[in-house]
């Protein structure tokens, strides 16, 4: 379940309220097993620095990074005890405000304080935006609810919207929570239609039983057999710890024409006893005993062809455990019931027929008055039958050798035609819903990057077919990736299918120069790298060598027919600064390795947590974190005007320690064994 919140808010409130508040709301429901947080960037002070001004006051990163830990510092100072009274002691010097932190004094300069301020600023501010989430191209944050592993979709979903209908009731005026994707929908739709044809074709056999028997009596107890069948099939359902699922369902839907056939056999014998003038319980009695032998070989064949199923290897093993065995299940209760509650009703609603049938069948179509002349009809047209059947019956006797080797030729022809059909692990189905991934180049910036995908999503947003667009970029940590997930307007509103709509915004999409554009399917059974059909590992040691190979076996492919959306997780060239220190210069300098790794990592990514800024009024601590403007890290060359401090206390250039080579490299590299 996909969840955005947004509304008249800037991110960074709807970011502490999906961080503080809704995530423990949706983290304690029974079932739920994770909630994944995009586009968040949350509080956190931002000291900002000025390179010049560092320079000119001799002051270091690490200095600055110095004076804040040690003037931000709360401790317990232990215990005061008097005759009569005992306080304990608590050293209260953290920050107040942001004030205070831009009055601190870093150092001084001919005896003059150089407070932080004089050398750069800090701020309350956000995370650094490495992701970005918009519903319908209004600015969201995004949360993903997981299930916890065996739990059931449905329930849990049902337990996260009943929290929805309450965390709306509370949310702050101005902010909406919405539902951007459900699982759970192709699910239910999945299960009704399932459910629908299941009572359909009960129908529908019970009608079938009714138009050969032609008598309301003996189709009522048949039909008994049905729903007495399937529900008690539930308590082994149960019993087994399976679920109302897709297999399930399917196995019960395919076992209504099977289960009713046992009470068929025993009924249609009854019925002729009764026929030929015994009494219904004689008959119930007599006949059954008689036929028993005969409805448990039909029984038990088809159990002997679904069990074996049930005992399969590997993912299909996994699908079909649940389908066979229920299909299993369903049978030998339609069994049971044939043996006992169908003879038992036979005994006593079943009428005694006082004469003995003749030639024609008269007395079976007197049974039923007011159907005489239906019964008539059919009786007449299944008597032609049986009159064309005869002779064909007759020629197979006689010429059993033709026979037999017409059979094995009709088989292995069959055989042969499967070659023609075409094979796939799952269908492809209108879940109405699918996902569109969007590429752009490997050295785009966030910025650039959202730029670039922006008018594709307006596109997918004016199409009639889609409700809603849900549009997440930094995808996996790679700012140059977009995932959207497309919901589209109910299946009887719209004329075109979800495969069709895939390949038209495909076709719309590739209109644009360096975009790259894949639609699939959401996986309902999880996937490995991708949601596709088809995946292969190609593993070596050598990156080099693996992105030759990739792109060569990606080109073959792209020009099979049937095959599209060819990608590969490999992606080289992703711009790359490698910063080489000469040692034997740092050792002259008094400048280890470490001091130079610090100051890059403070100044330039700004990834370092520096110390903690507690606000009183929220009761919650906030991340600290050092960087120089940004302005003086947008060239390669800012990196070599940093200054470290040697051990010696002199302030010493970067590019006197070391060599800076540009490059490329991979972005992700993913592993296998």
């Amino acid at each position: 379940l996909w969840l955005n919140l947004s509304g008249q808010k800037s991110v960074k409130e709807l970011s502490t309220y999906v961080d503080e508040v809704l995530k423990e709301q949706f983290q304690r429901i029974n079932g739920v097993g994770d909630v994944q947080l995009w586009g968040l960037r949350l509080r956190q002070i931002r000291v900002l620095l000025d390179a010049d001004k560092l320079r000119a006051y001799g002051i270091a990163a690490t200095d600055v990074m110095g004076a804040l830990q040690r003037q931000n510092v709360e401790l317990p100072g232990g215990r005061i005890e008097s005759l009569s009274k005992e306080y304990t002691v608590k050293v209260k010097g953290e920050f107040v405000n942001i004030s205070e932190i831009n009055d601190l004094v870093i150092a001084y300069d001919r005896g003059a304080p150089v407070r932080l301020r004089d050398i750069g600023k800090a701020e309350d501010g956000m995370e650094e935006k490495r992701t970005l989430v918009r519903y319908n191209g209004v600015p969201a944050i995004a949360m993903g609810v997981q299930k916890q592993s065996g739990t059931n979709t449905v329930a849990v979903v049902n337990l996260v919207k009943a929290e929805i209908e309450k965390i709306r009731k509370t949310l702050p005026p101005g902010m909406s929570l919405n539902i951007a994707m459900d699982q759970s929908t192709f699910i239910r739709r999945s299960i009704d239609e399932v459910q629908k044809h299941l009572i359909l074709g009960s129908f529908f056999a019970v009608l079938a039983v009714f138009v050969f028997l032609r008598n309301f009596r003996t189709t009522l107890i048949s039909a008994v057999a049905l729903p007495v069948s399937i529900i008690a099939t539930f308590a082994l359902i149960r019993a087994f710890d399976f679920t109302f699922n897709n297999m399930t369902m399917l196995a019960l839907t395919l076992s209504v024409g099977l289960l009713i056939d046992d009470a068929i056999i025993v009924i249609e014998n009854i019925y002729r006893h009764v026929e030929d003038g015994m009494t219904p319980r004689e008959a119930s009695t007599f006949a059954t005993s008689e036929i028993g032998l005969a409805v448990m070989a039909t029984t038990f064949a088809i159990v002997a062809i679904f069990l074996p199923v049930a005992f399969m290897k590997g993912i299909i093993g996994r699908f079909f455990l649940q389908f066979a065995l229920t299909v299993v299940f369903s049978v030998l209760v339609s069994l049971l019931v044939s043996f006992t509650l169908t003879p038992m009703l036979a005994s006593i609603f079943l009428k005694r027929i006082a004469h003995r049938r003749g030639n024609s069948g008269t007395e079976a179509t007197a049974a039923v008055k007011p159907m005489a002349r239906f019964a008539g009809l059919f009786e007449r047209a299944y008597k032609k039958i049986e009159e064309g059947y005869r002779p064909l019956l007759a020629f197979s006797l006689r010429h059993r050798g033709a026979i037999l080797i017409g059979a094995l030729l009709l088989f292995t022809g069959s055989l042969y035609l499967t070659t023609f059909i075409g094979k796939e692990f799952i269908p492809p189905e209108d879940q109405g819903q699918f996902i569109v991934r969007m590429e752009a180049p490997i050295d785009y910036s966030i910025n650039k990057a959202d730029e670039f995908f922006e008018p594709a999503e307006k596109i997918l947003r004016e199409m009639p077919e889609i409700s809603a667009v849900y549009y997440r970029l930094g995808a996996g940590g790679a700012v140059n990736r977009a995932f959207i997930m497309i919901r589209l307007v109910p299946k009887a509103e719209r004329k075109k299918s979800q495969e069709a709509l895939k390949k038209e915004i495909r076709d719309k999409l590739r209109k644009f120069p360096g975009l790259k554009v894949s639609a699939e399917n959401l996986s309902l059974i999880g996937g490995g790298q991708r949601q596709v059909p088809i995946q292969y590992s190609v593993r070596g040691r050598d990156l080099t060598a693996l992105q030759a190979y990739t792109k060569q076996i990606s080109a073959e492919f792209s020009k099979l027919p049937g095959i599209v959306d060819v990608d590969t997780s490999l992606e080289m060239g992703k711009p790359e600064l490698k910063v080489f220190i000469d040692r034997d210069k740092a050792a002259d300098l008094g400048v280890d390795v470490a001091t130079i790794a610090e100051v890059i990592n403070l100044l330039i990514s700004g990834e370092t947590e520096v110390t903690k800024y507690k606000d009183e009024s929220r009761g919650k601590r906030y991340d600290v974190r050092i960087r120089l403007n940004a302005d003086e890290r947008s060239n390669p060359d800012d990196l070599s005007k940093l200054y470290v401090r040697s051990k010696d206390g002199r302030l010493v250039e970067l590019r006197n320690l070391v060599r800076i080579q540009e490059g490329g490299g991979p972005s992700v590299i993913n592993r296998v064994d």
